[in-house]
């Protein structure tokens, strides 16, 4: 018997041995992705979010996490994905609450655990607007706006607005915790007829509101800034607004008479509609249309400095703007008449980027792309070109101030200067039109650069997830130019993050999990920090590689 068991496993062997290859047991190729959605502040769970990966892609797959805030992603193939958390708002509504998005590389048969997302929990400003007798004013704007910088410039820009109702009673939403805000009420009259009926004697007209910020200051320079907490819904936050002398402003706006009416439209300078670190905010400024002869009459205006700007539209379909035109004007202690306006066409733009440095050995596949966003209004415009190699804006853009960003910028490339006009541009914005006609755009790619790596851990050596890493150039020589030289990345799963290629130089690195943006008192600390920050010196084509701890800019 224990013979005839010996011939049936050496037979189970040998078939076993005889199996294709191919039919053997293989090791699991799907895998999966888990963690918990939390508020960044608290870490409190987050019910009901939805979590997906590749959303609205064809690979698409989607868990909505549990009471403790657990979501589990499962059947995943090996590759590259885009995962993303949505949750709801107060009212339940998924979208329109807090979210976040990040980037994975799961490996065959990999179950990803701890893959977690810190949203940012908005909060709520509310108030009452009243007058200086104490009582409420209907129909007011209340704006918030950040001091940032812009394109290496300060300035005071829009990001969110809300409404009194008819108690004089408002609520902004969407606020962000830890970001400095300016609060200021604006009562504004959208639709403005091109001559106003307002009385020529400035005796006989009523009082006009100025903006005020709060608490009760006419002026930016006056205002309290307010922080709020996650979540927090901050109450009381009432403005008592203040009323002084009204003036008008005469003056004439030329546009071209086969385009028809010209459009008008005048807001003060300070804050202003662009964008920012939250991705700014365009307002509906008040304005109208010109009258045949071009001539408005604008009034309820208070003492300040104001935008007056002018334009005209093709009335072809899709067809956008034809002409444009812009003045600052003051308005101190009277009424300002012969204000004139001529319109401008657009400004051809042709430039070349070009490589520093000794001929490509051969041409380089990728193209780069450069983008212009005009400060404050919505215009934009955008080039391709080979590298090296040359461009040009078919259609043009309006004399404006904007800003210039790069996409596509190949591997092992960086940018080492912008030059318009043979002046450089590189930390600051680009007025266009602003040099003679045959001064263009160029851009200079070098490929000297070298990376840093940085892994963050605390003081037991554990990696620290989505913590923020700042590479600053001690070249840069004020804070407006470091709000534009300065890298910044977050830490992966792993806790580590690596640089894009950036020129040869000393640089300062810092980690931190506190709130990075480019708002002046944030700035302002980051500056401050460079002293004691770790240095690194990245050589031409070198690698630095570092570990740091994460430490709070205060």
């Amino acid at each position: 018997m224990c013979r005839n068991l010996l011939l049936a496993i050496a037979c189970c062997v040998l078939i076993a041995y005889a199996q294709d290859p191919a039919e053997a047991v293989k090791a699991p190729t799907l895998g999966s992705i888990s963690g918990r959605v939390v508020t960044a502040g608290s870490g409190a769970p987050i019910p009901d979010a939805e979590v997906a990966v590749n959303r609205g892609g064809p690979a698409a797959a989607r868990a909505v996490t549990d009471a403790q805030g657990h979501f589990v992603l499962s059947g995943l193939e090996a590759g590259s994905y885009r995962v993303s958390a949505l949750a709801p708002d107060a009212s339940g509504r998924v979208g329109f609450g807090p979210s976040g998005q990040r980037t994975v590389v799961l490996q065959p048969g990999q179950n990803l655990e701890s893959f977690d997302f810190k949203l940012v929990v908005f909060g709520t400003i509310s108030g009452k607007v009243l007058d200086q007798n104490k009582e409420p004013v209907p129909g007011v704007t209340l704006f918030l706006a950040v001091q940032e910088y812009v394109s290496g410039v300060p300035r005071v820009v829009y990001t969110n607005a809300g409404g009194t109702d008819d108690q004089g009673e408002y609520e902004v939403g969407r606020v962000r915790p830890g970001r400095r805000y300016i609060l200021v009420a604006k009562r504004l009259n959208r639709q403005l007829p091109p001559i106003s009926d307002a009385p020529a004697d400035p005796a006989f007209r009523r009082p006009s509101f100025f903006p005020t910020y709060y608490p009760n200051s006419k002026s930016v320079d006056g205002a309290e800034t307010i922080v709020i907490a996650e979540g927090e819904r901050r109450e009381g936050v009432d403005i008592r607004m203040i009323r002084g002398a009204s003036f008008c402003l005469e003056g004439v706006v030329d546009g071209n008479p086969a385009l028809g009416p010209t459009n008008f439209r005048i807001a003060e300078t300070v804050p202003t509609s662009g964008t920012s670190g939250e991705g700014g905010m365009y307002t509906a400024d008040p304005g109208g249309k010109a009258g045949p002869d071009g001539k408005i009459r604008v009034c309820d205006l208070h003492s300040g400095d104001y935008e007056l700007t002018a334009s005209q539209f093709s009335t072809a379909r899709n067809g956008g703007m034809q002409s444009f035109a812009s003045a600052v004007v003051t308005i101190s202690d009277r009424d300002v008449q012969n204000v004139r306006l001529n319109s401008r066409q657009r400004v051809e733009l042709s430039g070349e980027v070009a490589i520093d440095g000794p001929a490509l050995d051969k041409p380089v596949e990728a193209k780069i792309t450069g983008d212009f966003q005009a400060l404050s209004r919505t215009e934009r415009g955008t080039f391709s070109s080979e590298i090296p190699g040359s461009f040009s804006l078919k259609d043009g853009l309006f004399t404006d101030d904007f800003s210039l960003t790069f996409r596509g910028v190949p591997s092992g490339f960086y940018v080492k200067d912008v030059t318009y006009g043979g002046r450089s541009i590189h930390y600051e914005p680009m007025r266009l039109g602003a040099t003679m006609a045959d001064g263009g755009l160029r851009v200079v790619l070098a490929r000297n650069g070298g990376t840093v790596a940085v892994k963050v851990a605390d003081k037991d050596g554990n990696a620290i997830p989505d913590c923020s890493v700042l590479l600053l150039p001690a070249s840069a020589s004020n804070e407006g130019m470091l709000s534009v030289a300065m890298l910044t990345g977050r830490t992966n799963t792993q806790g580590t993050w690596k640089s894009a290629s950036v020129a040869p130089g000393k640089y300062y690195v810092i980690a931190t999990n506190d709130i990075v943006d480019k708002n002046i008192v944030t700035m302002t600390k980051i500056w401050a920090l460079r002293t004691g920050a770790q240095e690194v010196e990245i050589n031409p084509s070198g690698n630095v590689s570092i570990t740091l701890s994460p430490r709070g800019l205060n």
